[in-house]
């Protein structure tokens, strides 16, 4: 549990460099906050143990060290404030002996190699305590919740490790601090407002003006700027060493004189120039490329320009290329997503979906509900965790309220079944759902997985992957998901103009409203560690944006999971995973109403045992919080649903029928959702049991004489049980 001590309530918003107004300087503040850590718990794990710490929000992970949880808090302060200092106390220090070595962080392995890593091999505790200090910061500047402000993120660690004593220290509380320089910014009136600038090249103007008439007409102030206009200085002058920087600029005066908030870049790497990144990784990987990022990273902590080549060598987002690290803080300052349309009939198909997916919302239709995931076992391991659909599940349990739909090798959806897994994915998602999910291997055009520690066969079958040609053949209309991809290189649109998540949105019969996924080699954590970093996390939080913070549109989703995975310890390959985290869609794209969900509904009410063939009735009621009408529908526990019925009034009771087809028990629970389209989490279960039917024709006829004439045969009623 924590507890907030606020010292001083911070003013108004935003900086000098944004449209406003410099007022007198005032005096220093502090911030202050007491967080509170309960007793570690201790697990064995084989020849280790595994530490958990209630209060936990993520992991300090480190090849070759103890895994260790942590706690980061998040500050944020008006854009223009000044961090002076920060600092973590750590109070009452407990020490506790253990009996073994603590869990090592599981080995980082490229998402498409599948070589086995042997944690002993990697593992190097050293004599020292670990980690050396309590804590560690970061100050940066983004569009946070959706206001633009200076963000601290401060990762304390409550627990250290003795790795030659075997001992513990864990601290019972930590005393944070934060020094600061209150803003002494006002807001003023911007010269224009345009809320979303669309930038293109002039050849695609005609295409794109009947997005900028819709989104006007959605009460979002729009502009569409051609690329000639900002090489050109049509409206600003046009500052930077090269056509990317010139953009980025024209970015940076866009917010501060226009007021904009969201940037949509429609065309492909050979329409609008791309930024290539540098992060080291290893000597095998050197890999160069494309981040979108750089041009919504717009400010560093301090408020200034920020280029992304601190040492000015010509070299962009640098970690460790060369020797040379930019100092960067990644957090964007604008939405911004790309349409990468290499063909005017291509941004019409995308415009034409936009279009419909707003004036039809899509989160407010019944398949909107429907979540598909689709995974297999992604690393070779010791604990034979099959990666992808362990990440599946995470998302999974996010995504509350959703009905599931589970494209797993496990379950033989994707293997050699009846129909082959390539057609039971297409099948998922020409159904109808508002999110899918895959976790697994990638190139720029395809997705595969394996089965359980098999990594000679490659699935879905039958060709044993996926390919963008047969994306292009969905149908599934305008029932159009937003798509996650947690594999490599399916977002590369730079070396590969019809890459596997363009494919998806290109496609004029269907496919994807919507999509994130790798312009690179991705990272993952084999085992279970596979969502505590790198590509699993970055998936995960991009859901957690959208359920947990309630992201109303695209662009705050993307903005939202980055912001989540930023922390105060990165490496290199978590710089290369937040930096490759390419969105593909519209960043003002509306895909839920800012709601309360409404409250848990109450267990199902009904026959808890009966026969097969006979319909049941079964009840249940919810409140909202904001008293909107309500939706239900109920999981019948056998793969079927009831779909979305309503709307009722708020603590309205209301019912549904089922007819069991097969004996079997059943697990019955509901959902609710308000007319904003957000989702309350599921009921707790009503257990259901269908006893053995009679299948010889005679005794079939009696129970339906009995049916008719209870009181005719009361004694053979008895003897069968009824």
């Amino acid at each position: 549990m924590k507890r907030f001590i606020p010292i001083i309530v911070v003013g108004i918003l935003l900086s000098s460099g944004l449209g406003v107004i410099a007022q007198p300087v005032i005096e220093d503040a502090h911030e202050k906050v007491i967080l509170s850590f309960s007793q570690p718990t201790i697990t064995n794990q084989n020849e280790y143990i595994s530490i958990a710490l209630n209060e936990a929000n993520s992991f300090l992970m480190e090849q070759g060290k103890p895994m260790l949880p942590s706690y980061t808090e998040t500050l944020t302060f008006p854009f223009g404030t000044k961090i002076k200092n920060v600092t973590v106390t750590p109070q009452n220090i407990q020490l506790q002996l253990i009996s073994k070595d603590v869990l090592p962080t599981p080995p980082r392995v490229m998402v498409g190699q599948n070589v086995k890593i042997n944690e002993e091999e990697t593992k190097n505790y050293g004599t020292e305590l670990y980690p050396s200090n309590w804590y560690e910061y970061s100050v940066g500047c983004g569009r946070y919740n959706g206001e633009m402000c200076v963000i601290v993120n401060i990762q304390i660690y409550p627990i250290k490790y003795h790795p030659i004593k075997k001992i513990i220290e864990w601290a019972k509380e930590a005393y944070v601090s934060v020094e600061y320089e209150p803003s002494t910014s006002v807001l003023v009136t911007y010269r224009d407002n345009f809320q979303l600038v669309i930038i293109g090249p002039s050849e695609y103007s005609e295409q794109i003006a009947p997005l900028i008439t819709h989104k006007i007409g959605k009460g979002i102030t729009s502009k569409f700027v051609s690329l000639e206009e900002i090489y050109g200085g049509i409206y600003f002058p046009a500052t930077g060493r090269d056509d990317q920087e010139k953009i980025k600029y024209f970015i940076k005066n866009a917010i501060e004189n226009w007021g904009t908030v969201n940037v949509l870049l429609i065309g492909g790497s050979s329409k609008i120039p791309v930024r290539e990144t540098h992060v080291f990784i290893s000597d095998t990987d050197t890999e160069i490329f494309a981040s979108d990022l750089y041009y919504a990273d717009i400010y560093n902590g301090t408020g200034a320009f920020s280029s992304w080549d601190t040492n000015t060598n010509n070299i962009f987002g640098e970690y460790n290329w060369g020797g040379q690290t930019d100092v960067i803080d990644l957090h964007p300052d604008v939405f911004l997503a790309r349409l990468p349309s290499t063909t005017t009939s291509q941004v019409t198909v995308c415009v034409n979906k936009i279009i419909t997916y707003e004036n039809t919302p899509g989160y407010q239709q019944n398949w909107f509900s429907n979540l598909v995931v689709f995974g297999g076992d992604t690393f070779s391991d010791d604990d034979k965790v099959n990666e992808g659909e362990y990440s599946n599940q995470k998302v999974i349990d996010v995504m509350t309220g959703f009905t599931v739909n589970k494209i797993w090798v496990t379950n033989g959806k994707l293997t050699s079944v009846t129909p082959n897994g390539i057609t039971n994915i297409k099948n998922a998602i020409n159904d109808g759902c508002g999110f899918i999910d895959f976790s697994g291997h990638g190139n720029t055009n395809v997705w595969a997985t394996h089965p359980n520690d098999n990594f000679n066969i490659w699935v879905p079958t039958p060709k044993g992957r996926i390919v963008s040609s047969d994306i292009e053949t969905l149908s599934n209309g305008d029932k159009l998901p937003i798509m996650t991809v947690e594999a490599c290189s399916t977002a590369k649109f730079n070396k590969d103009a019809n890459c596997l998540n363009w494919a998806f949105l290109s496609n004029p019969n269907g496919g994807a409203i919507g999509a994130f996924g790798a312009t690179g080699l991705g990272y993952g954590y084999s085992g279970t560690g596979i969502v505590q970093g790198l590509i699993g996390k970055i998936g995960l939080d991009t859901y957690k944006a959208y359920k947990v913070d309630q992201a109303t549109t695209f662009g705050e989703m993307w903005a939202g999971g980055l912001n989540r995975y930023i922390k105060s310890r990165m490496d290199e390959t978590d710089y290369k995973t937040i930096e490759e985290w390419q969105a593909f869609g519209d960043p003002t794209l509306s895909i839920g109403e800012k709601s309360q969900a409404p409250e848990k509904p109450a267990t199902p009410t009904g026959t808890a045992s009966g026969k097969v063939g006979k319909e049941y009735t079964y009840t249940t009621s919810t409140t909202d919080p904001d008293g909107d009408n309500i939706f239900y529908m109920f999981d019948w526990g056998d793969g079927t649903f009831s779909g979305w019925v309503g709307p009722f009034n708020s603590g309205a009771t209301v019912s549904a029928k089922k007819t069991w087809d097969t004996e079997g028990t059943y697990q019955v629970k509901v959902s609710a959702k308000d007319t904003h389209g957000v989702t309350s989490v599921w009921s707790d279960s009503l257990p259901i049991t269908m006893p053995l039917s009679y299948q010889i024709p005679f005794l079939r006829l009696l129970e339906r004489l009995f049916e008719q004439f209870p009181r005719i045969f009361p004694v053979l009623q008895h003897l069968l049980g009824y």
